[in-house]
């Protein structure tokens, strides 16, 4: 299960849109996402660590827009 860091809906890593192909960070295996529910974009870290151990863990990548300007985007005044 995946829990998003910006809305908190969890569900499967499949119910989340994929961004780009996943790839490899030391042990980890890194899958770029998207939550169906709020849009944010944050990456999602899995993998066993060297003492056996499953880790996993969210980075959020930018933040959403709440001002209904995009991220990226100057506001027009």
């Amino acid at each position: 299960m995946v829990k998003c860091p910006y809305c908190g809906y969890e569900a499967k890593v499949e119910n989340f849109r994929l961004i780009k192909p996943p790839w490899k960070f030391r042990f980890y295996e890194v899958k770029s996402l998207e939550c169906p529910r709020c849009n944010g974009i944050f990456n999602y870290y899995s993998g066993i660590s060297p003492k056996g151990r499953k880790v996993e863990f969210t980075i959020r990548m930018k933040p959403r827009a709440t001002s209904g300007v995009k991220y990226g985007e100057d506001k027009k005044n």
